[in-house]
């Protein structure tokens, strides 16, 4: 936008819900878009389609906003819950606050309306240091709360060699049961993670989200081109969850969405 007063000059916190990102004409133009232009997309449109319904005046003095995309969230069927697999991805960038995976899972089987999902894959991105076991072990000890609630059965972990995969293993009460594994770091997955992976049942996957899948310009490009200038200023991602559905029997994605929480220090100068 060309205006220069900020829209929402109070706000600390964005909710963007994308709904089901697989019935968005805009994205299926897309097909072959990075996992970062499609989360950029998600931010811009639910916020831009937020602001076009909201109160101008009041928005100078919110703190927080959630931006549904409502239109595109749809709860599963309850009769054919028992054909579909879904999968959670949560991307953490909060490492403060272990709980707050608790609200980026809930927050995808609200989305979903399903009280359980197959699989959660746990990926926490290395700004600076290579992320050691004693750095997931907070974030798995939640994790493993999640299982014991039956709200999830399965757990994963991204981006880990065999060294480090080895000892959260062996030390976790829930074991990992799948590593998900950048192609871009590996075209073939090193040998001593495979016997390691064949000898403990572990699922070896790929995927090809960049180490950094939300960073710091595109995130604050993305609102402002949904807002203005000032209103892009110091945000940051906090967490990002996708989801997943497939039908089993035909594997077919069914259902494709994020759920992005975004934190700012309103007290900070750009």
């Amino acid at each position: 936008m060309s205006e220069t007063i900020p829209i929402f000059p109070k706000v600390g916190n964005i909710l963007v819900q994308s709904g089901n990102i697989v019935n968005w004409n805009r994205l299926k133009r897309k097909p072959n878009n990075t996992s970062t232009e499609e989360i950029c997309e998600c931010v811009s449109v639910c916020l831009s389609n937020y602001l076009k319904r909201a109160d101008r005046n009041q928005l100078q003095y919110a703190t927080e906003l959630v931006c549904e995309n409502k239109e595109f969230i749809e709860s599963l069927p309850a009769e054919k819950r028992d054909d579909l697999k879904i999968t959670v991805k949560v991307v953490l960038y909060n490492r403060e606050s272990p709980e707050v995976l608790i609200d980026a899972v809930d927050k995808a089987l609200s989305d979903l309306g399903v009280s359980f999902v197959e699989t959660v894959l746990l990926a926490i991105p290395d700004t600076e240091n290579e992320i050691t076991v004693e750095d997931i072990k907070p974030f798995w000890t939640v994790l493993q709360t999640l299982v014991e609630q039956e709200k999830v059965f399965f757990l994963g972990i991204c981006d880990l060699d065999k060294a480090r995969f080895e000892q959260l293993f062996d030390w976790a009460t829930v074991k990992p049961c799948i590593d998900q594994v950048n192609l871009a770091s590996c075209c073939v997955m090193p040998e001593d993670l495979r016997d390691f992976a064949k000898l403990h049942n572990v699922q070896l996957l790929t995927h090809n989200d960049p180490p950094d899948v939300l960073p710091l310009q595109s995130l604050q490009d993305a609102i402002r081109k949904s807002s203005t200038s000032k209103d892009g200023d110091n945000w940051e991602p906090s967490w990002i969850s996708r989801y997943s559905t497939i039908v089993k029997c035909r594997g077919i994605i069914l259902t494709k969405g994020y759920v992005i929480n975004l934190t700012r220090d309103i007290k900070r100068k750009s």
